[in-house]
């Protein structure tokens, strides 16, 4: 029974103010009993806190996040975010090669930073020889302590006229530049560095198949 809702009614009909007050005084003591606890009352303020506590869940705190620091001379590079596929990179279609052909490149780029190759060959054929080259070089460079700086390849444009052969391949240019890439060893010594190459065009085979792309052979077409 509501106190609030007997109270406002007593106020508005005062000329039966002690019946009111009398009824309410007797439904409260049939829903709650009296102030001492006597039987039939509500629980105690002491036991409805002490129930509170028992079913409250505490709110958890939220993890942070882990920060991403890129490699440098230093030290390698720590919680490098693993690139993601945009939608569109699985779509069968010209727009679908490009936009996955981007997406392997991104992979690649964390591959050379975080050592990390799974993302990478999960969507490239082992056949791909070039890949299994680079692979080795990122895998050998971020083992015994050794890290690799740079290297990131920065796509300028790509061009695909979307003609498959008879084997379901497509293939599409990428005009790219690789930056600079430091090697070092455990012990923060620069063991050697390769410039900054001049504008190429690389030459991606890929192939869809089971609702996505794989890359079958990435080969260097030249420098422009």
């Amino acid at each position: 029974m509501n106190r609030r809702t007997k109270f406002d009614t007593s106020t508005r009909a005062r000329s039966s103010v002690i019946a009111v007050l009398a009824v309410a005084a007797l439904g409260l003591t049939a829903c709650g009993g009296d102030a001492e606890g006597e039987p039939g009352s509500s629980a105690s303020p002491a036991a409805t806190s002490a129930a509170a506590g028992e079913t409250a869940t505490p709110t958890p705190t939220p993890s942070a996040t882990p920060e991403y620091k890129p490699a440098t001379a230093n030290g390698p590079a720590e919680n490098v975010p693993v690139p993601q596929m945009p939608e569109l990179a699985s779509e069968e279609s010209k727009e679908g090669l490009e936009a996955f052909t981007l997406y392997w490149y991104d992979l690649l780029n964390y591959a050379y930073e975080s050592g990390d190759l799974a993302p990478l060959e999960a969507v490239t054929e082992d056949s791909c020889l070039r890949c299994q080259d680079v692979g080795k070089v990122i895998a050998d460079w971020h083992s015994e302590g050794r890290w690799l700086v740079g290297g990131k390849v920065e796509i300028d444009g790509t061009g695909t006229d979307y003609v498959e052969d008879s084997a379901g391949r497509h293939q599409i240019a990428v005009q790219l530049v690789s930056n600079e890439l430091r090697y070092y060893l455990a012990d923060g010594t620069l063991h050697e560095k390769s410039t900054e190459s001049d504008m190429q065009v690389d030459v991606l085979v890929a192939r869809y198949e089971s609702g996505r792309w794989l890359t079958l052979d990435v080969g260097v077409s030249g420098s422009i």
